[in-house]
């Protein structure tokens, strides 16, 4: 499996608190039958400074492949960001300041839970006139999208690629979020499936048990597509598969 949406790296963020806890993530994800994910750490946040920001996250994300070599676990990392809308995102994409997935063209993104849905019709046209390709991080968790389910048929049909998150089809963020999953999913609007891990402990990097559950519910193909097929095509700059 692949894994494209992750909060591993300490000190870059609210997910790993330490090196210890990142290998620990990493562990529980190779045992889980991960074999690449990437470091997508949170990039821009409102009053955040992104000068110097990538550098540092490189330096990072080479500590810790250094780590997973020295302990042996069997886990690829690549580089991503998940990138907040803003003014200036294109601007800071193209200078370099932001990281696509994989150096590819394909960019995580997300707004904030309470955005209007204009906002999310707004950023994905200006990535895709760039010629970007986003992938928007957890649409489900989103109010706009939670009211009015149909924009991510949409935003499909633009071009923009759907990330679901293994937590909201779990019930984890609430009800209304795990039933706007299971409308994706249902529909076939899903394109990826991710674990957005944040803790050893706590919104982890273990994927078995969504495969698992995708399987039974969905089918044999949609843990292939949502979780093998899709992320890897994403990882070679390549088309998703739009069922």
């Amino acid at each position: 499996m692949i894994d494209l949406h992750t909060h591993l790296l300490p000190g870059l963020d609210d997910g790993a608190r330490s090196w210890e806890e990142a290998s620990e993530m990493a562990q529980t994800a190779a045992e889980s039958g991960i074999s690449v994910a990437a470091a997508t750490c949170h990039a821009n946040l409102p009053g955040r400074e992104t000068s110097g920001l990538v550098r540092e996250y490189r330096k990072r994300l080479e500590k810790l492949k250094e780590l997973l070599r020295k302990y042996r676990t069997p886990l690829e990392l690549v580089e991503g960001m998940e990138i907040m809308d803003g003014p200036e995102l294109i601007r800071k994409l193209k200078r370099g300041d932001l990281l696509t997935i994989n150096q590819t063209r394909y960019v995580l993104v997300e707004v904030l839970p309470d955005a209007p849905a204009w906002q999310v019709y707004r950023m994905l046209d200006h990535l895709l006139e760039e010629e970007y390709y986003p992938v928007l991080a957890h649409p489900e968790r989103y109010r706009c999208v939670q009211k009015t389910p149909a924009h991510t048929k949409e935003w499909a049909d633009m071009g923009c690629t759907l990330q679901i998150d293994k937590g909201s089809i779990f019930g984890r963020f609430g009800e209304a979020a795990m039933i706007t999953a299971e409308y994706l999913l249902q529909r076939r609007l899903a394109h990826l499936a991710a674990s957005d891990a944040h803790r050893a402990d706590y919104r982890t990097m273990e994927l078995a048990a969504l495969r698992d559950f995708l399987g039974r519910h969905y089918g044999s193909e949609c843990p292939e597509l949502l979780l093998r097929e899709n992320p890897g095509r994403i990882l070679r700059g390549k088309a998703v598969i739009r069922l």
